[in-house]
């Protein structure tokens, strides 16, 4: 398994320049020099060979090489609504949705929100989910919105199917129909759960009530659990051979 690198800028007659710290990584880490295969990602799609071409310094020059490795693509696009757990849990719950393939997640204001993350902390979870990206393989990077009040998420993802985790919700036999390549959005509420004020919103705009397991959840539980049972029904391994 080649080493994985991750590159913004598109190739420029065949050549790929790494940043400062992805090329020490390359050649400080992973001790990796001239004449080594890696595989680079853009975080959009692209993906690639690439052949190390030249070594200068904190500079990592790469060229074009090979067949490009295979795709790998959710069976569909989610996005997690979710309020913000207390502590290291939220990272802990951004670097595993990322690791499923969640595409979007939405950090949610609610009545019973304890937490916002800032600024911040913000960054430094897209920069966790870089890192995750690299470490399983994934070829698109999880966008990580800015926090959102429930009310205003609410009219979001309408082309997806809408489902809120409740306990009262619909047991899993109950679920929606769920095929490959749909669009689906999980929200999921604070400790405490949603409000009724909120729930009855929720119920108004079209989301529908699911129940995730007999036992209360935590949030973080609550959002892999979720999620993992949404993207197997949709397509079982989660991999989809690109299109020749």
């Amino acid at each position: 398994m080649s080493a994985r690198f991750y590159c913004p800028d598109p190739p420029r007659d065949g050549r790929l320049r790494l940043s400062r710290d992805e090329s020490r990584h390359l050649t400080r880490v992973c001790r990796l020099g001239l004449g080594d295969r890696v595989e680079v990602f853009d975080g959009r799609g692209f993906l690639a060979t690439a052949e190390v071409v030249s070594v200068a310094g904190d500079s990592v020059e790469l060229a074009l090489a090979g067949e490009p490795p295979r795709p790998r693509r959710a069976p569909c696009s989610l996005t997690l609504a979710t309020a913000v757990p207390k502590g290291d849990r939220f990272d802990w719950l951004v670097e595993k949705a990322t690791e499923l393939g969640v595409e979007r997640l939405i950090p949610l204001v609610t009545d019973r929100s304890v937490v916002e993350p800032r600024d911040s902390k913000l960054s430094r979870l897209r920069r966790l989910i870089l890192e995750a990206s690299k470490q399983c393989r994934r070829d698109r990077l999880m966008i990580l919105d800015d926090p959102v009040p429930w009310t205003r998420c609410l009219a979001s993802c309408p082309e997806s199917i809408r489902l809120l985790a409740d306990p009262d919700g619909d047991p899993p036999g109950r679920w929606p129909p769920i095929h490959r390549g749909r669009s689906l959005a999980l929200a999921v509420g604070p400790e405490g759960g949603f409000t009724t004020e909120e729930r009855a919103r929720a119920d108004q705009a079209g989301w529908q009530p699911i129940n995730l397991s007999v036992h209360t959840l935590r949030i973080e539980t609550a959002c892999l659990a979720g999620c993992s049972a949404l993207l197997t029904l949709c397509g079982g391994e989660g991999l989809d051979q690109a299109e020749s």
